[in-house]
């Protein structure tokens, strides 16, 4: 053998010895409960030997450990070392999702990312309501273009109900109230879940106030007192729906309705829990149309 090809054989002998010894102190510290050691030695283990079984172990350890970002590289990572275990790191990387939800905002991040490395690894394997997590912190306009697929992988109904929501909230919030209406009528003929259903309402409510609103500015009074009631049915005890009362009175005082216009903004002043700069706005109006006509300016008489 040469001298070169044996400083090779000497070099890469020294490697798995100190990837064994590491290895076999991972091992003691995991059995005796010590997790952040034995994350430590397993790290080590892996820079020098990085296989299968090595980034199996690193992952269980730092799951343990509370560790979340090490889980979610170390599972992906046994994937590329092995294809053939690819179900283990699935499910290890649920368990790293089941953790960061447990900690909340803290761990939105976490979430996120342990969703979109399960969707790399397992592409087949149904998220659930983890499909919804794909897209925190995401902007909206993001959100519109991550949402179909998290979709797709969904599974069950109150999952992808869950999605619908967050897609036509995305939708509402990029101004697409036309689409986000329709998309939270969908949620509102899907669900039963009362949590679900008021969110829809509510999106809804807000939805179509602005289109009210919009159509109020554009002269369309008719159209607007549509749109306002639409508001109203969603989701009349909510601001949106009690502005949108505020709303169908100026559609209907637009049309000549006096009596209609009078009705709407007294149903806000008869209203509870509305709010106080709503009511202020409601009672300024219904005085308005009892007022007398103001006064020509002196130079115009």
């Amino acid at each position: 053998m040469s001298s070169a090809n044996l400083l090779l054989t000497l070099l890469l002998g020294g490697c798995s010895f100190a990837a064994a010894d590491h290895e076999r102190l991972g091992d003691r510290a995991y059995r005796d409960g010590r997790f952040a050691d034995a994350v430590a030695e397993y790290r080590a283990a892996v820079k020098s030997h990085p296989v299968a079984r090595l980034w199996a172990k690193l992952g269980s350890a730092a799951l343990h450990q509370g560790d979340l970002g090490t889980a979610i590289t170390a599972f992906t990572s046994l994937v590329a070392a092995d294809p053939e275990r690819a179900a283990e790191a699935a499910a290890g990387l649920e368990r790293v999702a089941h953790l960061a939800e447990r900690g909340g905002a803290a761990e939105v991040v976490h979430l996120a990312a342990a969703v979109r490395a399960l969707r790399s690894v397992a592409p087949g394997r149904p998220l659930g309501h983890f499909a919804l997590a794909e897209t925190s912190g995401l902007p909206p306009a993001e959100v519109l273009g991550a949402l179909p697929s998290a979709l797709a992988s969904a599974g069950e109904g109150r999952s992808v109900d869950s999605l619908l929501v967050a897609y036509a909230g995305a939708q509402r919030v990029t101004t697409a109230c036309d689409a986000a209406a329709r998309t939270f009528q969908t949620v509102l003929r899907r669900s039963r879940d009362p949590g679900l259903r008021s969110s829809a309402g509510v999106g809804i409510a807000a939805c179509a106030l602005r289109l009210g609103l919009d159509a109020l500015a554009a002269d369309q009074a008719a159209d607007a007192e549509r749109w306002f009631e639409a508001a109203m049915r969603a989701s009349l005890a909510s601001p949106a729906g009690w502005r949108a009362a505020i709303g169908l009175g100026d559609a209907r005082l637009g049309q000549g309705d006096v009596l209609g216009a009078a009705m709407a903004y007294q149903r806000v002043l008869s209203g509870t829990g509305v709010p106080d700069s709503l009511v202020k706005l409601a009672s300024g109006k219904l005085n308005a149309l009892g007022a007398p006509p103001p006064s020509a300016p002196e130079g115009r008489r």
